[in-house]
């Protein structure tokens, strides 16, 4: 039988850390409410230690004020039996780290445009955090510390959304960071956080880090030991993508590149900013952007996979289903922070069929031109044999004359 914790129905293990463990719950919330929760419980014996205690409530602290469709919400916060808990908005779904690792063994590089969304809406979700002010309209501060790919989860509704507030640094916290301790994982931290500084723009620069993995394919800072991975954020040249990546517009690179200027003087300054400069080259791509449906499906294909495929595999299923007019919206539902987008049967075997088909089909403006030009030729020889019955008819009538009617 599930064990039961308070209101809390307790399924498998989730994860677990230095400081807690996390499990998948059922939470019967006053009024009768039913949510399905990742229950994050501190460790009796971390709760004895008043600073990390202090950081385990820091975190809940900061969450009542995260009201956002692209950060994983807190409901609830409290003790029972002596254990201090927080229940978190449980994010079905695969992390971006689980999505790369996926896409390596089958798919083979991750279309630009799903890169450019997924990056958008993790710099909307930093966005709100930074910008946060407290009830008497003072800038909490905040910083997250921690952005990276296993932070960031692609919801079953199409929602990048960011959790694990737990390193969360916020200008008023009430724990005082220890000079020389650097919280985060390494590949991500800002070259100005090694040597003590920390603001908003760390952030940015993880962000930055996380886009130029997933445009080029591979680790950027990445070693074999703490040492010489911080030695390579300080110091190493930082390449353009496009140097592993021939599809990578010159535009994205400098967008990449100013994400990781090591002055912050010179990154981005504005989480918004930098969305906008992504959101922009997106619509150079297409003129409309990829759908939370679209994500869905395409992510759901990439999971899908079991063998490997040629590696322009991924933007040709991404074609066939920006065109496919068989894909529910989002918009259908009535509540797209927690809806599952479901695919007809018929759109799942219309997937399959491309996908074999895929592998020889050619990518690129190229193959889009043909399709269109092959959806043209049915209207055109409609249009031509309704003017040859009006034509015989009118002949019929003795309105015109021809030899040939």
């Amino acid at each position: 039988m599930p064990d039961r914790f308070g209101s809390y129905t307790l399924h498998e293990e989730l994860g677990t850390g230095g400081m807690a463990s996390v499990h998948l719950a059922d939470w019967q919330a006053q009024g009768g409410i039913r949510r399905r929760v990742a229950l994050k419980r501190l460790y009796r014996h971390i709760a004895d230690v008043p600073e990390l205690l202090a950081m385990f409530i820091d975190e809940a602290r900061l969450a009542r004020y995260l009201r956002h469709p692209n950060i994983a919400q807190v409901y609830e916060f409290g003790r029972i039996s002596g254990t201090y808990f927080i229940a978190f908005e449980f994010v079905p779904g695969p992390t971006v780290q689980q999505l790369v690792r996926q896409c390596d063994a089958h798919v083979g590089p991750i279309p630009i445009p799903v890169v450019l969304d997924l990056a958008c809406q993790a710099c909307d979700a930093l966005d709100h955090a930074h910008d946060l002010c407290d009830e008497e309209g003072q800038p909490l501060g905040i910083v997250h510390r921690d952005v990276s790919p296993q932070n960031l989860i692609v919801s079953n509704a199409g929602f990048v959304k960011l959790i694990d507030f737990g390193l969360a640094k916020a200008k008023h916290s009430s724990v005082q960071s220890q000079a020389g301790i650097i919280k985060g994982k390494l590949n991500y931290v800002a070259p100005e956080y090694i040597a003590g500084a920390l603001d908003a723009r760390c952030d940015l620069w993880a962000i930055g880090v996380v886009l130029h993995e997933l445009l080029s394919g591979r680790r950027l800072f990445d070693a074999n030991d703490n040492f010489t991975t911080l030695d390579r954020v300080r110091n190493m040249p930082i390449p353009p993508p496009s140097q592993f990546n021939p599809e990578v517009a010159p535009v994205l690179d400098d967008i990449v590149l100013t994400a990781l200027q090591r002055d912050p003087k010179k990154r981005w300054q504005k989480a918004a900013v930098m969305r906008t400069a992504l959101e922009n080259h997106a619509r150079r791509l297409a003129p409309q952007p990829i759908s939370k449906s679209q994500l869905v499906a395409w992510v759901e294909w990439a999971f899908a996979q079991k063998q490997k495929l040629r590696e322009d595999s991924g933007i040709s299923a991404l074609h066939d289903i920006l065109e496919s007019e068989q894909i529910h919206t989002v918009d259908e539902f009535e509540d797209a922070a927690t809806a599952f987008i479901k695919l007809p049967a018929s759109s799942a075997a219309m997937l399959e069929r491309r996908r074999e088909s895929s592998l020889l089909l050619p990518v690129g403006e190229a193959m889009l031109k043909r399709r269109r030009q092959a959806r043209v030729w049915p209207w055109v020889l409609g249009v031509l044999a309704l003017t040859a019955g009006a034509l015989a008819a009118l002949a019929k009538l003795g309105v015109i004359s021809s030899p040939h009617l």
